[in-house]
């Protein structure tokens, strides 16, 4: 059996690009296995690197061994083409016929098409996407695993000194945690920074017991209501000043769903453009006139970080 070897990178995309590197191969020659996604941490603490462990595909496998076995036999003077052995099928009298190759013509023809006449072979993007659509939609988590998380949270704050009334429903396919408004203000904190933190280390402490595709969410009282309104607001009236004066407006340091409540809020209007810039959990967003040299291209300032337009921002 044929070992895979570790790779490790920033993100998986940079460790898929070292593995493609190091083994001098393209990525749809190696069969590869995320091991760790990795992760950002929390404000730059804790960062994990991504791991991989990819194996190269038995064909590619096959091709390497015969390039081998050539350039041994180059070495040694000896003819790089195998030796064939005579059979009635491929030799006759002492020359070879060209027998099979009209049979491997016709059999490829026929593996490439199934009983309707469709070729067959892997699904392409839209067939994938396609197949996404149709998936099942995700297990419910238990009611014995919601009452175990409510007695975490409950159990957490105990802890930080912060008792409160905690309550966990379901909505959709998101375990929603609220926890009553006596320390808004302490638990949740700067711009929400405290809450988002605390939402995190409940995310990694139940990741195990939620079924796949099941989100989490931590609220307290009713602050993420009150700042989808507040970041609503603020988007609305930065794209005003956008069109008015033409200047590149931000927001800074959002978390992915506070960024998504800004990129909904603008798609509809044709005047403006709205971007994520930046690495990491928190990005900010940058707001500015379609057409116009985009945010941050200017050559010779640095790397750039990732960046993605309202239509198609993933938070």
């Amino acid at each position: 059996m044929v070992q895979g070897k570790d790779f490790y990178g920033s993100t998986v995309t940079d460790a898929i690009a070292e593995a493609c590197q190091n083994l001098s191969v393209a990525q749809d020659a190696l069969d590869i296995e995320i091991l760790e996604t990795g992760s950002s941490g929390i404000f730059g603490l804790c960062r994990k690197k991504a791991h991989i462990r990819v194996t190269k595909k038995e064909e590619q496998r096959n091709t390497a061994e015969v390039a081998e076995i050539d350039e041994q036999k180059e070495l040694t003077g000896t003819s790089s083409q195998p030796e064939k052995k005579s059979s009635k099928k491929g030799y006759q009298n002492g020359n070879k016929k060209t027998v099979g190759s009209s049979e491997k013509s016709e059999n490829d023809t026929q593996s490439t098409r199934g009983g309707s006449g469709r070729k067959s072979g892997k699904k392409g993007p839209r067939g994938a996407r396609r197949a996404e659509a149709d998936q099942a939609p995700p297990e419910l988590p238990a009611d014995q695993i919601l009452a175990e998380i409510q007695e975490d949270v409950a159990t957490m704050l105990d802890l930080m000194g912060f008792p409160s009334t905690v309550t966990v429903t379901l909505k959709k396919y998101t375990v929603v945690c609220h926890v009553s408004d006596e320390y808004e203000d302490e638990l949740v904190g700067r711009e929400g920074r405290t809450l988002d933190s605390l939402q995190y280390l409940l995310r990694k402490m139940t990741s195990r017991r939620l079924p796949d595709r099941i989100m989490l969410s931590l609220d307290v009282g009713t602050y993420r209501e009150r700042r989808a309104d507040e970041l609503k607001e603020l988007a609305l009236k930065l794209a005003t000043q956008v069109r008015e004066e033409g200047k590149t407006q931000a927001i800074p340091a959002l978390n992915p769903s506070e960024r998504r409540v800004v990129h909904m809020v603008l798609q509809e209007d044709k005047t403006i453009r709205s971007r994520s810039v930046g690495a990491g959990l928190f990005k900010k967003i940058l707001i500015y006139k379609p057409g116009k040299k985009r945010p941050n291209s200017r050559k010779g300032k640095g790397k750039k970080g990732p960046q993605t337009e309202h239509s198609s921002e993933n938070s």
